[in-house]
Order: C-alpha cells, then structure tokens, then sequence
C-alpha cells in the first residue's frame, strides 16, 4: 500500500495534465453543435485506459457512446464497477465566468473549468489509483470495471438500455460513485441516499382567448384558481397538503438523526450562501439538514400565463400553469405519488376551467445500508485518505440510476464525494480542490485493497 500511495504523490503532475487535457474538450451533451466533442471525451478516456492497461471498448448509441474499461485477471477476487460521465453543463453566461471555460487555470490550489468538478475531475481519481496499482504491484487486488457515459446530463436516456442489454457482464458486486460532494473542503463525505422524484405540469384553461378583465367577475380566471390551487398544496405549518402523501414515509432512524445533528452545520452561513435572508419553510421539528435530505417535498418550479412583459395588459388569460415536483423518500413510490397528486389536483379544480395534467418523470428513492461492507470498507479508506472521521449524508437530489443499478444488476452503490461545497457545479467558475482530488483519488487505491479482504 505505501509504494502506491508514493506513486501516487510522484504522478500527481502528470494526474493534473489529465484532467487539464481532459476539461478543454467542451463535451455538453444537450447541445447538438458539441456532439462530435462528446465523442472526443469518451475516446480520449478509452484511450487513457488502454494506456495504463485496462481492456477498453467505446459502444455506440442512438445518442453519446459509452465507455466500458476492465481489468479482470483476478480470478477468485469480486468485482467491482466504478460509474461516471464526461459530458458536462452548457456554459450559461460567459460574462460570469473569469476565463474560457474551456480553458482549464490553476488558482490557490483549484483547477477551474467547466467539468473538473462535476464529473471529470471525480472520474478520473479511478484510473489514477488503477494507474498506481498496475505500475507498483502489476495487479490490482480486485477486479475493476469503469462504465462511463456521456449523456448524464441529459438524463441518462441510454443508459439503463446498455445496462439490460449488458446485464450479464456487468454484474458485480458493488458500485463506486464519484459525483456527489464533501460536506466541507477536506472533510471526507459517504452519501447514504438521494431522493425521488415525480414531476408534474399542470394547466388550466378558461376562456377561449385572452379576454378583457372588464369582464372578470362572472368568467372564472385561471388565474386565479392556479393561485388558489398552489396554496392549498400546503398546509399552515409547511406539511405537503395531499391525502396520502406520507402514508409510506419511513422516518430515518434516531442514530442517523443523531449523526447529523453532530455536524457543526451553521444555519446563516448555509442562508448566506444560498443568498437568502433565512429559513422558514417545512414541517416543524425538523432541522435544516434533515428538511434538505430526509423529508419529502413539494415545490412549484415554474409558473407561466397571461402578461408577462413591460407595462401593464388588462386582461384574463386563456391559459396559465404550473410545473411542480415533489422529492420523495424511503417508501413512497412514485407511481402511486403521481396518482394522488393528480386526485388530488382534479378534487380541487372547478368544473368552470378545464384542466390538463402532464407527467414529465418519476424516480425512485435510494438509501443504502449503513451496516453494508463496502461502506464500511470506504468510511475506513476515506477515514485513512483524508485523516479526518467520515460525514454520511443523504442527497437532496436524484440519482435515478442508483435504483436501476440496484434492480437491473443487483447491487448496491457507495457514493465518494470529492467535490467542495464552493465547487460551483452547473455555474459559473466551476472548480475543483485538487488536494480533495489528490486525497480522493488515495482512499480509491485504499479502497480497492479494502474490498478484496
């Protein structure tokens, strides 16, 4: 193990021109004009592999290709399958941004570009401890497989379809997945679960035109029943106001509320970040982290209709709607969410407007087991990497793909976040710690001696 932890110290120049190279490929998936470049990302990794020695082989989609890289001469040793992508966010506004974001900088020690947090720089930790091994020992301790895609930020929409077609040979025992974050800079992080989500567009229509709102009073605005339908999905003390809704709900157990109220979490420096003057929303008797994370939720993402520009329009609108998710936990099954969340709308919407109800995606929840051994063999790599205890965390977001991995190929997942929580991800200046990568990439050689005891 010291032999490959000192490669690892030696070769962490060569490491940064990997990831430097690798960031100027302006791979975004959801732009059509870049699709040659998400190629280019994905050959550039099959090429690296096959360079430190990993069987590598690109597979063609309807859309981006995947990525499968092995080294699999360990005939008595398990397998596992590291998971991650190399298209990235389009670039937003680039007045924001200090440079080219597709020109990688190095500054006070982060390597800022578009991707290097979110997910090339998290990605490439894999191949820089299977790099370690290979050159000291000649062998890794257990057999390795990377599956790596260019179409997460997109929605992964091929790639369960290579997993079905693949499930055979990708079968393993456990998933390793780079692409969460640090609780803190330095502070080494095991997040335990994401959340689900259904998602949903609601749309009212009145009359059969815009009308003159001098004729308000006997036409029923759709308007206003939008307003009054969004605020009567909560109720008065922040509870999601939908029969049923938290019937299935599984309460995180008291040792993980206890391991989260241990964190020094601070409230206003979490507000000033988010720029906001503070926090008031959600059930009473939960914290701040626990409402972020373990709680299910109800928001209205976008809110269209009637006049909307400069100046002012004095009518009734024909149409207006709303899209709305709802993040979901351990038990609540999306399928029968959605189903009373559109009972729910129908009982509360008046005859006198007609109503259109669109699905636009549902996920499950995942959560993994905290007594399983892979996470305890990551807590103690991290634990050692980073010589720091470990944060175990549930995500806010989705990862629809932990559920599917878990059906499809019957394993479970370990999340090993590297990424700040300053890293900007999707935003501007995104940015990665290279001493988190550094020790990141450490606890992966650790790990992959962990896993085969």
């Amino acid at each position: 193990m010291q032999r490959v932890i000192e490669y690892l110290g030696e070769r962490r120049g060569q490491h940064l021109a990997w990831l430097t190279e690798l960031c100027r490929i302006p791979s975004i998936s959801t732009q059509e004009e870049h699709k040659p470049d998400v190629r280019r990302a994905v050959e550039w990794m099959h090429a690296l592999c096959r360079r430190i020695g990993l069987a590598a082989r690109v597979h063609d989609t309807p859309g981006h290709p995947i990525l499968t890289a092995d080294w699999l001469a360990a005939p008595h040793a398990p397998t596992y399958m590291a998971y991650g992508h190399v298209d990235v966010q389009p670039t937003g506004d680039l007045s924001l941004w200090d440079h080219d974001p597709f020109d990688p900088q190095v500054k006070d020690g982060w390597l800022i570009a578009r991707g290097s947090a979110d997910n090339k720089g998290q990605i490439l930790v894999y191949l820089r401890a299977a790099q370690a091994w290979l050159e000291t020992e000649g062998r890794l301790p257990v057999n390795l497989r990377l599956l790596i895609e260019g179409e997460e930020e997109i929605g992964s929409p091929n790639l369960m379809p290579f997993v079905r077609r693949h499930r055979d040979e990708l079968r393993c025992a456990g998933i390793l997945i780079s692409d969460t974050g640090l609780f803190r800079d330095g502070w080494p992080t095991i997040t335990t679960g994401t959340r689900g989500l259904v998602y949903k567009e609601v749309g009212l229509s009145g009359p059969k035109h815009d009308i003159h709102s001098g004729c308000g009073g006997p036409v029923v605005n759709p308007g206003n029943v939008l307003a009054r339908l969004i605020a009567s999905l909560h109720d008065s003390a922040g509870r999601v106001n939908i029969p049923g809704f938290y019937d299935d709900v599984i309460e995180p157990p008291d040792v993980e509320r206890r391991q989260l109220a241990s964190l020094p979490f601070d409230e206003r420096e979490h507000a000033a970040q988010l720029g906001v003057p503070g926090f008031g929303a959600g059930e009473p008797g939960w914290s701040i982290l626990e409402l972020g994370t373990v709680r299910p939720t109800l928001d209205v993402n976008g809110i269209y209709g009637g006049y909307t520009r400069q100046g002012a329009s004095t009518i009734i609108p024909a149409t207006v709607g709303a899209k709305l998710s709802m993040r979901l936990v351990p038990n609540q099954d999306p399928d029968r969410i959605a189903a009373l969340f559109d009972a729910a709308i129908r009982a509360r919407v008046p005859a006198s407007v007609s109503l259109e109800i669109q699905d636009h995606s549902r996920a499950w929840p995942y959560v993994a087991r905290l007594d399983s051994p892979l996470l305890q063999a990551a807590t103690r790599a991290l634990r050692e990497a980073f010589d720091h205890e470990v944060a175990f965390l549930r995500s806010g977001g989705t990862l629809p793909i932990l559920p599917q991995f878990r059906h499809e190929l019957g394993a479970d997942s370990v999340l090993l976040g590297l990424a700040s929580p300053r890293c900007n991800a999707h935003g501007p200046n995104e940015m990665v710690l290279l001493a988190d990568l550094d020790r990141g990439a450490e606890a992966v050689a650790r790990l992959l001696a962990y896993l085969a005891e």
